[in-house]
């Protein structure tokens, strides 16, 4: 928290770059930043047993709803008809507030079979109910003589696999073991176990016979297993915990069917504890000390999935900026290869990281100097070994800021104005080179395409299978849509140079931004090669055809309405939408100015989210459904006429985040990590540096991105720098259990 000096400098309004380094010199801090998940102090006895018997009640939680999981899912149909999703089981858990029966509050897990297939466990499906309470707190003691300065320690659950045969669970099983590592040794010993709990897998039923004279009724279909697996999270998200998933063994999704392995698609349920909140905070400190590992051309960053690597660029201040990759955790990071050896490696300054898997394995596609050869592309899977220089029949060299899209298995890079490049990550070739093309590809269409003379940066769009781009032919620059299977369309939309810019899909091809015969306005392409202009916008105060369009916030569709950008009036953009199915354009406010001028639009609630300006708020938050009611600014973080700073958007999970300034009961938060809807508001979930007068200028360098763990963005805590932070959203699905002592 802070109280900032930004209130006393000048205002940076639409258009301004966000500042590149801090408003104030930064002090050192008296203490040293307390290490997410240390060690705590010893607990007294009381409080010991205690914890041992919330882990009891726990378990026997636990160990209740597998045995309801096994007991439904071998109940016989009804019907020999019956669909196998009836047999689906859904556990839920819900927090609880303190009442009679939980004095101090804990949680509730549900079960049920979903009856409706809505893949929600309604109130009506329940068919068992756990309480699990926090115990009581009890009195307070006597003070004791001061004891001598230790290291605490720490709770621990583990698991294990229990094979068929075992002697306490004949058909296998899993063994539960918890209590507190008193030796630290990250494990636990036999003498610190305190509690042992078996779930055990249920024995085959035996086989029924026929009674009295009657004729055998017909069979009915075999029903699949109920499963419990369990498996440890991601030490990123929790250091010390388990996640245990229930489901079917039916071979849902991309599961196999009876193999007596729980895959991803055929869980139905999880229960996930951990022994310590979530994690939030820094992930390594490159740059050791309050030097900045990160810069405005050394700031890009990727997560892969499969392997859970998060991979960026970094600089320790000896090797330049180079390769690092991390588990995410604070002390995971290591540089992965010193790409130039006699300098900056600088990986992704005009690329970008961009994702991409080709069969079956994922490769991020960057680019990078090597001190030799110069800058080209490069892929990497997150290992020494899969680093390598693309290589292939065209260049791979980059000397400015490139456009990438992926297409047709693999990415297309607008890599110079004369080149247009298709790459796997391990091979590059000319895009109409590619190899779907060389059959699918008229000989007119080649002929077409063989004579444009340059491509331009202005388009590069992808939709569905089609690759839409701008290019220069001998009338001017036009737009052109190439198909994966070959089909070719272009277009002469004005004379002279259209130069088609951003773009957005709508049924049967795109919406562009483009010249027309009254200035720039948005025009309709389909993949029949027609065109249909749809605005006539002008600018109110000369008079003359509008020549700013989609330049800032760029082309969103909501349902039939595509909300853009355009400069009517005055100096600043304004909000305007185009209804496809009225055929009709409407300016959406005339107060809200410069939307999207700082951090762009992102969706969310079926709703566009961007930065704006307006009256008496200065530069905050705005929202819009696509119509003149619907829109409305959403925050003034920092009141009156101070700017909030947004810097970046980005939804995942179901939540908004965005990266701004605020103020909480008058004081300065500084820049910090948000959330938002149109419901609840803003609500600040992480600050970097907390404490009056600090400010952590988070969003200074690089964008704020999400993973299906965590959201990324860099910010200086006050110890390390900038660096990277992360924070674990799924802290606000309340989907775990938090058993910390």
């Amino acid at each position: 928290m802070s109280t900032s000096t930004e209130l006393d400098d000048p205002r940076h309004i639409a258009g301004e770059p966000a500042p590149q380094t801090s408003g104030k010199p930064v002090p050192p801090l008296s203490e040293t930043r307390a290490q997410v998940g240390g060690p705590r102090a010893l607990q007294s006895r009381p409080k010991r047993i205690l914890a041992v018997l919330q882990v009891l009640m726990l378990i026997g939680a636990i160990g209740a709803s597998s045995y309801a999981m096994y007991t439904v899912a071998t109940w016989p149909s009804d019907s020999d008809d019956m669909d196998s999703n009836q047999n689906e089981l859904l556990v839920r858990t819900e927090g609880r507030d303190a009442d009679a029966v939980c004095i101090q509050g804990g949680s509730l897990i549900l079960i049920g079979i979903d009856q409706n297939l809505n893949g929600y466990l309604d109130g009506v499906e329940v068919t068992s109910t756990t309480n699990l309470c926090h115990g009581e707190r009890g009195f307070s003691g006597l003070q004791g003589a001061p004891g001598a300065s230790t290291d605490g320690a720490t709770s621990r659950i583990e698991t294990t696999n229990l094979p068929v045969g075992n002697e306490t669970c004949m058909s296998g099983g899993l063994m539960i073991e918890s209590g507190i590592d008193s030796n630290h040794d990250q494990s636990l010993n036999e003498s610190e176990v305190a509690s042992t709990e078996w779930l055990c897998n249920g024995a085959l039923g035996s086989q029924g016979f026929n009674g009295g004279q009657g004729s055998a009724g017909i069979d009915g279909t075999n029903g699949a297993s109920a499963l419990v697996s369990q498996h440890n999270p991601l030490p990123s998200v929790c250091a010390s915990g388990v996640v245990i998933e229930f489901g079917i063994d039916n071979g849902r999704g991309d599961g196999v069917a009876d193999d007596e392995v729980l895959h991803e698609d055929e869980a139905l349920s999880s229960l996930k504890i951990c022994s310590h909140e979530l994690f939030v905070g820094p992930i390594g400190d490159y740059n050791t000390g309050m030097s900045d590992g990160l810069s405005s051309s050394c700031e890009q960053l990727m997560w892969i999935p499969t392997s859970n690597l998060l991979l960026t660029a970094g600089s320790d201040g000896s090797h330049g900026c180079e390769l690092w990759v991390s588990d995410a955790t604070q002390t995971g990071s290591v540089m992965l290869v010193d790409l130039n050896p006699s300098g900056d490696g600088s990986p992704g300054r005009f690329a970008g990281f961009t994702l991409i898997t080709v069969d079956g394995r994922e490769l991020v596609v960057f680019d990078a100097d090597d001190g030799v050869n110069g800058r080209h592309l490069w892929s990497t899977d997150g290992t020494l070994s899969g680093t390598q220089k693309i290589q292939g029949n065209i260049s791979t060299s980059v000397t400015s800021t490139v456009e990438v899209v992926m297409w047709n298995g693999g990415l297309v890079v607008l890599n110079n104005p004369d080149s247009l490049l298709w790459t796997n990550g391990t091979v590059a070739m000319d895009a109409f080179e590619h190899p779907s093309l060389l059959t699918g590809l008229s000989s007119e269409h080649r002929t077409e395409a063989d004579s444009l003379v340059s491509y331009q940066a202005s388009l590069l769009f992808v939709e569905h299978e089609w690759l839409w781009f701008a290019a220069k032919n001998q009338a001017g620059i036009e737009p052109y849509a190439l198909h994966s299977s070959g089909s070719f369309l272009s277009w002469d939309l004005v004379a002279g140079d259209a130069e088609p810019s951003a773009a957005v899909d709508v049924a049967g091809g795109v919406v562009m931004v483009a010249n027309g015969q009254q200035g720039r306005q948005l025009v309709r392409l389909t993949h029949e090669g027609s065109e249909l202009w749809l605005t006539a916008l002008i600018h109110s105060g000369t008079g003359d055809p509008t020549e700013h369009v989609g330049e800032r916030l760029g082309l969103h569709r909501l349902g039939d309405v595509i909300v853009f950008d355009a400069l009517t009036a005055g100096v600043d953009p304004q909000l305007w939408a185009h209804n496809l199915t009225q055929a009709t354009t409407t300016l959406l406010s005339s107060t809200i100015l410069a939307p999207g001028d700082w951090a762009g639009g992102v969706e969310h609630q079926e709703r566009l989210w961007f930065d704006c300006v307006a009256p008496n708020i200065a530069q905050e938050v705005c929202s819009t459904d696509g119509t003149v009611a619907g829109t409305q600014t959403e925050t003034d973080l920092r009141a009156g006429a101070a700017s909030a700073l947004v810097r970046g958007f980005v939804a995942i999970e179901g939540a908004l985040f965005m990266v701004a300034s605020g103020q909480i009961n008058g004081i300065e938060t500084g820049s910090c990590l948000w959330t938002l809807d149109s419901i609840n508001g803003p609500s600040l979930v992480y600050d970097p540096w907390p404490g009056q007068n600090n400010n952590s200028n988070s969003g200074t360098y690089g964008k704020l991105h999400a993973s299906n763990h965590h959201v990324f963005f860099i910010a200086n805590d006050g110890d390390n720098g900038h660096e990277w932070h992360a924070y674990s959203h799924e802290k606000l699905a309340n989907e775990w259990l938090i058993w910390a002592v």
